[in-house]
């Protein structure tokens, strides 16, 4: 059965929403992984800028309730504070 990218985008949003926050142990909300698209977006511009790539990189997330950061990455590793 053949999965889309929207499937995959969806699944990886899911995926972020199943971590909890290192600083305040709740949930991440669609907030938190609205932020991190628009900070992952900015990241490869600004790599792209500088001529470089970067293939499975850090994902940054920030947690609505306590305003904290996180570092995780693809694969979905428990979130680290950053």
């Amino acid at each position: 059965m053949p999965v889309s990218a929207e499937d995959i985008r969806l699944a990886f949003r899911a995926g972020l929403k199943s971590l909890s926050c290192p600083h305040c142990e709740i949930g991440y909300s669609d907030y938190a992984v609205d932020w991190s698209e628009a900070w992952l977006h900015g990241r490869r511009d600004a790599m792209h800028d500088l001529g470089k790539e970067e293939r499975d990189g850090p994902v940054k997330l920030k947690c609505e309730l306590c305003d904290g950061f996180a570092f995780t990455d693809a694969f979905l590793s428990p979130p680290k504070k950053a």
